[in-house]
């Protein structure tokens, strides 16, 4: 009777031990999902408030350089940029650019296997109106290539290279439908490597493409066009005129690779080649891995699409031999009515320096 009158009138519902383990899991609970979901988040915060200052940085660089770029050669801007974090470096041909592009209405040429390096390739007419082409290819140290097309065959050439371009005709009456331009496109290229992945950005014919962990690369920034639309027929918008510009950079800086800290850009037009044609389609190339980013560009905002260009054994026998078959899908537009396309050229030189 004593003991039993002793414990119901005890004041405490819980031994201080068992009170103890309790406190202790609830620290280590909130310690826990603090180190699991807290930290984590805090410093992926941080690492993208970085990218953000960074992005904000090079659009406004992006903005100066478009003017430099507009207003033609001898045109200067100086930019103050900083980096808390990450490195920003210049790559030389860090992408390859093609551009393909008929001059008559009443053929369209598939071509495969135009790249840096490429000592052959394939061409043929998808109208079927041209059976064989008479091929010029014009090279930037000024020497010059010109043969037919065999089976829709072309070899014998000197390798491709950067600053090649090529015209060719048909070769029954000498009439030029087309030609083609091939570039290495040089970047000015971020990289931020953290706890959340790795961001980028590379700035390339006066556009910004940006990949952010987990995504893909998307154009952050256009790249410089210019375009006059024709009036409206039958409810299709069609081009007057479509200008691109094609930039590299020329750096004499002894800073090539920049970290974290304030800078001033020096910038300068140094002009290039203006390459202008009647035509009434231009298809695109793009190879690199930001390439993807461009190819949805000129899909969403610039009429162009998907196109496929694949040699069968029944196209060529001697392509298909040659392993020329292999597919490629380029973005093009084309109209019935010939437009005026620029391609512009331009060199900027770029200095860095501490600020």
């Amino acid at each position: 009777m004593q003991r039993q009158l002793s414990l119901t009138n005890s004041d405490e519902a819980v031994s201080p031990v068992i009170g103890t383990i309790l406190i202790l899991a609830i620290m280590l609970t909130v310690t826990g999902t603090m180190l699991a979901w807290g930290i984590p988040q805090i410093q992926q915060n941080e690492a993208y408030a970085i990218y953000t200052s960074a992005q904000n940085n090079l659009l406004n660089f992006d903005a100066d350089l478009d003017h430099v770029i507009f207003q033609g050669e001898g045109a200067s801007r100086t930019s103050t940029i900083s980096f808390s974090s990450g490195t920003f470096v210049q790559r030389s041909n860090l992408d390859e650019i093609r551009y393909y592009y008929t001059t008559v209405p009443w053929s369209n040429s598939k071509i495969v296997g135009v790249k840096s390096g490429s000592e052959s390739f394939a061409i043929m007419d998808n109208l079927e109106t041209v059976d064989n082409y008479t091929i010029t290819l014009v090279y930037p140290n000024g020497t010059q290539w010109t043969g037919d097309s065999k089976d829709s065959y072309v070899s014998g050439f000197p390798a491709l290279e950067y600053g090649v371009k090529a015209t060719y005709t048909s070769t029954t009456n000498s009439t030029q439908v087309g030609g083609f331009f091939i570039y290495g496109t040089d970047s000015l290229s971020y990289k931020y490597a953290s706890v959340s992945g790795v961001f980028k950005m590379r700035m390339l014919n006066g556009g910004i493409a940006a990949k952010e962990p987990g995504g893909q690369f998307y154009v952050s920034s256009q790249p410089l066009t210019r375009s006059v639309m024709s009036e409206e027929t039958d409810k299709q918008e069609s081009y007057d005129s479509l200008t691109f510009y094609q930039t590299d950079y020329n750096m004499s800086s002894s800073i090539k690779s920049l970290m974290a800290g304030n800078y001033v850009f020096d910038i300068r037009n140094q002009g290039g080649d203006d390459n202008s044609l009647n035509i009434y389609s231009l298809r695109i190339a793009f190879d690199g891995d930001s390439s993807d980013a461009f190819e949805r560009y000129y899909v969403a905002y610039k009429n162009f699409e998907y196109t496929q260009n694949y040699f069968s054994k029944e196209d060529s026998m001697t392509v298909y031999n040659n392993e020329l078959s292999t597919s490629e899908i380029d973005v093009e537009y084309s109209q019935s009515t010939p437009f005026d396309f620029r391609l512009l050229e331009r060199t900027i030189h770029v200095k860095f320096s501490l600020r």
